[in-house]
């Protein structure tokens, strides 16, 4: 008999064993759980080339260093994409590889909507958690797709625009220049759903608060700032006598406006406001030939989409209350730029 009860005893225990381990395996949230575990996390990159992308990722890897020292936890982290934005193939083909690699989230920005949609759809059905940051499915926080995806922090591009119009008009205070007439040209680097906004949104202020100035069509340079200084370059010999200056409405194409203002000699009397902020775009303002950057928190963007990445996968659900975030630019000029919170913005590190 004392043998038949030992042997149920046994056979409790580890049933309990069992039991635990069962329990553990559907409640990664607690953290006795959660320690010494590893989660597989890819960023795809619409550049690896790009200053603007590397920020963002600097931010990701800031979050990954502060999660795994405060959770214990393991980030198994990587970074695929093509050189260039331009490359839309380039791009999916490495969505399509990421999902490939089965890992337990996803962190990417999309300049192609279209192809992107069911790539995103591909990896919500298989489980992935699924981050987007600055470039989403939609136009900012239209919730276009949100089903496919977790979360979305962006910068509004319709803000940026408003931003760089008020800091146009500022620096033509600043120059002692007449809103009365002029023409103000208008250039971006690809015709896009969500980026559109960018120059909309400066139209439409510009249209408000200084009416008598006249906005060139925007012409598109595919991305290549070769064909940006081209594109400025034609502006400035058609506009001659009355223009004012250029809006450029990414770091691509402000680079190239930047050469092209450089090479004209164009700083005194001109206004130009770039967005996003690269090594370029930074000597040209101090230099006098660039007066604004529109500058997003790209490290802030990429710091925010790993850390709901990592907290939605080790407490199970998304800790967001909103679905997108936005996160707000500022503007940088020559006044402010040696900030450190500027310079921090600018050029974010790893601490």
């Amino acid at each position: 008999m004392k043998k038949i009860l030992a042997l149920i005893l046994a056979l409790v225990m580890v049933a309990a064993l069992f039991a635990g381990c069962a329990k553990d395996e559907k409640n990664p949230a607690d953290d006795s759980n959660t320690d010494g575990k590893t989660y597989k996390i890819i960023y795809v990159t619409p550049s690896t080339a790009s200053d603007f992308w590397s920020q963002v990722e600097t931010g990701i890897k800031q979050a990954t260093k502060d999660y795994e020292a405060k959770l214990g936890i393991k980030i198994d982290y990587s970074v695929m994409g093509p050189a260039q934005e331009a490359d839309a193939e380039g791009y999916v083909k490495a969505f399509e590889n990421a999902i490939a690699a089965k890992p337990d989230a996803i962190l990417t920005a999309t300049l192609n909507i279209d192809p992107t949609v069911p790539k995103a759809k591909e990896a919500h059905d298989q489980g992935i958690v699924l981050n987007f940051v600055n470039c989403g499915l939609g136009n900012g926080n239209d919730g276009a797709y949100a089903e496919y995806y977790n979360e979305f922090y962006y910068c509004s591009n319709t803000t940026i625009g408003e931003m760089a119009a008020q800091a146009f008009l500022d620096a033509m205070k600043a120059e002692n220049l007449s809103t009365d007439a002029g023409v103000i040209g208008m250039q971006m680097n690809m015709e896009n759903a969500a980026l559109d906004f960018r120059m909309q949104g400066f139209a439409d202020y510009m249209a408000k608060e200084a009416p008598a100035l006249k906005l060139t069509d925007i012409q598109y340079n595919g991305n290549d700032s070769a064909d940006a200084q081209a594109d400025a370059e034609g502006t400035i010999s058609a506009h001659s006598s009355d223009l004012i200056g250029i809006y450029a409405g990414n770091n691509v194409t402000c680079d190239g406006v930047c050469a092209a203002l450089r090479n004209a000699d164009m700083k005194d009397g001109v206004v130009s406001v770039g967005v996003d902020s690269d090594d370029i775009e930074i000597a040209a303002l101090r230099d006098g030939y660039l007066s604004a950057i529109i500058v997003q928190d790209a490290f802030t963007q990429g710091y925010k989409t790993m850390e709901n990445a990592i907290l939605t996968l080790t407490e199970g659900k998304n800790p967001e209350a909103e679905q997108q975030v936005n996160i707000p630019p500022v503007i940088v000029t020559a006044e402010n730029i040696d900030s450190d919170e500027i310079q921090f913005m600018m050029s974010p590190y790893v601490k």
